[in-house]
């Protein structure tokens, strides 16, 4: 009792300090930022649209810990596992789909504040770094089901513990910087992309600086050592799969051309070119530009920060600045140029930033007038930013359709009803929408309703049947204005069923002629639930959820039988990769909870 009165009194003076202490009070302010960033990224998690590919990761997440896989055929396990964790501690919502994004976009603000102030050694500076991060428009809309963010997060953790490292050269440094750096491994492809920038930038910070002590050799294959378990799962993954099946996963794919895995993944996007294609390829380089479109302000600051520091002499800061936005550059465009993968330029140019607007903000001294207006203009340049959807989904201020959707169906759906999909709308979006009842599309359900009404089955019981039409006619797909065929299938079926049901439902989204904020809107209605009820066998519910996939993934991996990239552990090698990679998986998942306790336990701590 005595030695928990102690602590207790410890941790109130601590508190104290923090809260009142004119020293602690950068403290006090990014936690402020920290809370304003959360805010403002919670809203973008409960409104944004959709995109393809986080409506392919929001239902492949969705049953992933039960199965029991190592990995993916897309991308490494971790994000997966984290985002089905949430699903099943808080329900299948766009919310949890979002959670992690969410969590990890907030805390890259008082990460972007260790790692400035660690170079610029100044917390004003480091504090504007952390405020340019905190209002980056683009950054604030990533907040969506993409694996960038929380990357980004174990990135740029294991670099602050590797930079604490390289000075200190403790053995706690050390390991959890290769272990936030074997957590980004397993969570996306590009991680060793950052991971080489970092060698490269501790090649030469070691080499400039007589004083730091140089990196062992030993030390070094110890990191490769705990890298390579990171990495086991996703390895083991293909290795099993190559060795059985003759096939690899897509990114593997694109290292090493196969004829099976061409077969297989011929018809996605960039699947035609190599890696070593796409580097030599300048028509993949564009998007050097995006933060110019995105957030102007930000470009601004960072150029005149860069030739403040230039000016200054900071060697440190600008050769960081060059290798992680320069090596990630070129290898990210070959590997996959979408805007989303080019978030870690505007967390890079937040340091210069920082140093940018420190510098102006000196120079007024005590013009206060001057100083309001600078940062009257930030302000307003921000918010007309944040109405800027470049590469990110609409609807930030208002609920995105597909989100109103999602939550209708949680709320007003219940796990013993059918739902019909039209087939205009993304199969990806429908699974994710209809997660976790049964559904079907419109194809299928033509099908499955004459089945059920020429068997005539005494088992059948009165179920709910909602029928979910496209009302804009393409829902995700992006070209079925060119496929009349489909579009006339699915107005066909819609007129033969209108007679039967009712509408209880009409989703409306804004339309915007160009800045979601500033510019004129409109409503137009984007999704319309029909309803009615007949009598289906309630075991067929059940087989329904079992004959769905989509993207080579069952629905919830209900039934793995004829899932492709099921393999059997009959060899006794195979039995030891894969059980000691789902224990590294889930070892991973508890050591990525404890990451953000520990990010706010350095904040205290170094401040």
């Amino acid at each position: 009792m005595i030695l928990l009165n102690l602590l207790v009194e410890k941790i109130n003076k601590k508190w104290n300090l923090v809260l009142y202490s004119e020293a602690h009070k950068y403290t006090r302010r990014i936690f402020l930022l920290t809370l304003i960033g959360l805010f403002l990224r919670f809203i973008a998690a409960r409104n944004l649209e959709v995109l393809a590919d986080d409506m392919v990761y929001a239902s492949q997440s969705a049953g992933i810990m039960g199965a029991k896989l190592i990995s993916t055929h897309s991308n490494p396990p971790l994000f997966f596992y984290l985002t089905d964790l949430a699903y099943k501690l808080f329900g299948y919502t766009t919310l949890m789909s979002r959670f992690w994004p969410l969590i990890a976009g907030t805390l890259l603000i008082p990460l972007t504040y260790l790692i400035s102030n660690h170079f610029l050694k100044d917390k004003k500076s480091s504090f504007f770094a952390a405020l340019f991060v905190t209002a980056s428009s683009f950054l604030i809309r990533m907040t969506f089901t993409e694996q960038s963010l929380v990357v980004l997060f174990f990135i740029f953790s294991g670099v602050y513990m590797g930079m604490l490292f390289m000075e200190n050269q403790k053995v706690s440094s050390f390991l959890l910087f290769s272990c936030f750096f074997g957590l980004s491994l397993l969570t996306k492809y590009n991680a060793p992309f950052f991971i080489i920038s970092f060698g490269l930038y501790a090649l030469w910070y070691t080499k400039s600086n007589k004083h730091v002590s140089k990196i062992s050799l030993k030390k070094i294959i110890y990191l490769f050592i705990i890298l390579l378990l990171f990495a086991l799962p996703f390895i083991s993954f293909n290795y099993i799969l190559y060795h059985q099946k003759g096939i690899v996963d897509v990114y593997f794919s694109r290292l090493v051309h196969l004829n099976s895995t061409q077969n297989l993944y011929g018809s996605l996007g960039g699947q035609e070119n190599s890696f070593l294609d796409n580097l030599l390829n300048p028509s993949n380089y564009g998007n050097y530009i995006l933060p110019f479109m995105t957030d102007k302000l930000l470009v601004i600051f960072a150029i005149y920060g860069l030739w403040t520091l230039f000016k200054n002499n900071n060697k440190k800061s600008l050769v960081f600045t060059s290798i992680f936005l320069v090596i990630p550059f070129i290898l990210q465009s070959a590997g996959a140029p979408l805007a989303k993968h080019f978030a870690f330029m505007y967390l890079i140019l937040a340091i210069p930033a920082g140093e940018g607007l420190a510098s102006i903000v000196a120079k007024l001294n005590n013009k206060k007038a001057l100083k309001i207006l600078i940062f009257s203009l930030i302000f307003i340049g921000f918010i007309f930013s944040l109405g800027i959807a470049n590469g990110t989904p609409s609807n930030y201020l208002s609920k995105g359709p597909t989100a109103q959707l999602k939550s209708f169906i949680n709320e007003e759906v219940s796990g013993a009803s059918l739902l019909v999909f039209d087939s205009r709308i993304y199969t990806a979006r429908s699974m994710w929408l209809a997660t976790d009842r049964a559904y079907l599309n419109f194809e299928q359900a033509s099908s499955f309703f004459e089945q059920i009404f020429a068997q005539n089955l005494s088992t059948s019981t009165n179920t709910k049947v909602y029928i979910i039409e496209c009302v804009v006619e393409d829902c995700g797909w992006g070209w079925v204005s060119s496929n009349q065929n489909l579009n006339s299938s699915s107005e066909g079926f819609i007129d033969s069923i209108i007679p039967s049901t009712d509408i209880i439902k009409k989703i409306n989204t804004k339309i915007y002629s160009g800045n979601e904020i500033f510019s004129k809107q409109s409503t137009q209605e984007y999704y319309r639930v029909h309803s009615t009820t007949l009598r289906i066998p309630p075991a067929y519910l059940e087989q329904i959820k079992k004959s769905q996939e989509f993207y080579f993934s069952p629905y919830l991996y209900k039934d793995l039988s004829n899932y492709l990239y099921n393999y059997k552990t009959i060899d006794p090698f195979a039995n030891l990769l894969d059980k000691l990679s789902y224990f590294i998986i889930i070892m991973s998942v508890i050591f990525s909870i404890l990451s953000i306790f520990f990010i706010l336990f350095l904040l205290i701590k170094t401040l």
